[in-house]
């Protein structure tokens, strides 16, 4: 009887506990990402791979004619590792790893795959790191996917993004993406979703101001800056929160004739920027590496220090900027301030890159 009386008493208390964890889980804002999807594809190859495939070392491409039959090829080797991935989706994970929420209880993922092998993959992997994924299914391309080959320390990455462009203003007019739109506060996509079509990002924007949310933008690259700058611009007004690396910084700082390639400056003068937002000012935050991670609003600024990890420790830094966005938004939903989102974020960061791809322990060490 005593041993029946303790596994009661054990069940009712995990139960309890289970239950009082969804309830604060149920109070946090939920995030909603909208990104490219794509498949990685992860392997250690040699030069001569490479070579075949007329992929340069440490670089990072879209797929061509010469990269044809590669995806198979990397498959077939005995240490490939499938990683759910392309930018919004590796953050969307990452949040969910930081938050230490319940699965599929914060956040929702939305973008475009085929009903094929990768796109199974992709989502039952996501939806296992507990991600709500809201995918559309299209017949026009196959799932996205990036074959990561690994040469020592160096990564080369080919990209075919395929369905990853398919996405359609169809799909966010659905109920499960209605349904996502309503019930999150704090939405980011990358820079890259303004490639497919710039109205789905301004429809994301706007919806975010209707219920009170934050609307968060990655620059994501250079040639988001270079060569959408249009799209960009209609966007930017709408931006609550603007992220960025410090190499996409100056390249902003060009194409708006900052006149400036000081990181903390052109944060600064970002911030001041036209913005018809509902939350007083734009924040702006610029990663920069190793280096302290800097804010700003209009009315103040502030740098936040990276915790230095071993070179001997570092494997892959590919994925620290989309971690260091996972992290921040955690943050945010768990009700810390600036600095202490920017913290998780360095945090995320700092261990994702000691991991092949975007990967990481099963639990975070972080506490708010």
């Amino acid at each position: 009887k005593p041993q029946v009386s303790l596994a009661v008493g054990l069940r009712r208390t995990i139960e309890e506990f289970s239950s009082r964890l969804a309830r604060d889980s149920s109070a946090l804002p939920k995030i909603y990402v909208q990104c490219n999807p794509l498949l990685d594809i992860s392997a250690h190859v040699d030069a001569e791979f490479l070579k075949k495939y007329d992929v340069q070392p440490a670089s990072a491409a879209l797929f061509g004619e010469k990269q044809e039959g590669i995806y198979a090829d990397i498959e077939s080797r005995a240490d490939h590792v499938f990683i759910p991935g392309g930018s919004g989706l590796n953050t969307a994970r990452v949040a969910q790893w930081v938050s230490q929420a319940p699965i599929r209880s914060l956040v929702s993922y939305t973008g475009c795959v085929a009903d094929d092998k990768y796109g199974a993959i992709l989502k039952n992997s996501a939806e296992k790191e507990g991600v709500v994924m809201n995918v559309e299914y299209t017949t026009k391309a196959p799932t996205g996917s990036c074959a990561v080959c690994i040469t020592g320390k160096e990564r080369s990455l080919v990209a075919n993004l395929a369905a990853a462009n398919c996405l359609t203003g169809a799909h966010l007019e659905t109920a499960e993406v209605q349904k996502a739109l309503k019930e999150s506060k704090l939405f980011y996509l990358t820079g890259f979703t303004l490639t497919v079509n710039v109205d789905y990002v301004l429809t994301v924007a706007k919806k975010a101001h209707q219920v009170g949310g934050k609307f968060m933008l990655n620059l994501s690259a250079p040639f988001i800056v270079q060569f959408f700058g249009e799209q960009l611009n209609k966007v930017l007004p709408y931006v609550d929160v603007l992220f960025s690396n410090d190499d996409e910084a100056k390249v902003f700082s060009e194409a708006n004739k900052f006149g400036t390639t000081n990181v903390t400056e052109i944060a600064q003068k970002t911030a001041a920027l036209p913005y018809n937002g509902p939350h007083g000012s734009r924040l702006v935050v610029f990663t920069q590496g190793s280096q302290p991670t800097v804010w700003a609003t209009t009315s103040a600024t502030a740098e936040v220090a990276v915790q230095p990890i071993e070179a001997s420790k570092i494997i892959d830094t590919n994925g620290a900027g989309d971690a260091f966005v996972g992290g921040f938004l955690a943050g945010l939903a768990r009700g810390a301030d600036i600095t202490k989102s920017i913290q998780a974020g360095n945090y995320a960061a700092g261990v994702v890159i000691q991991h092949d791809g975007c990967t990481f322990p099963e639990t975070s060490s972080f506490t708010f």
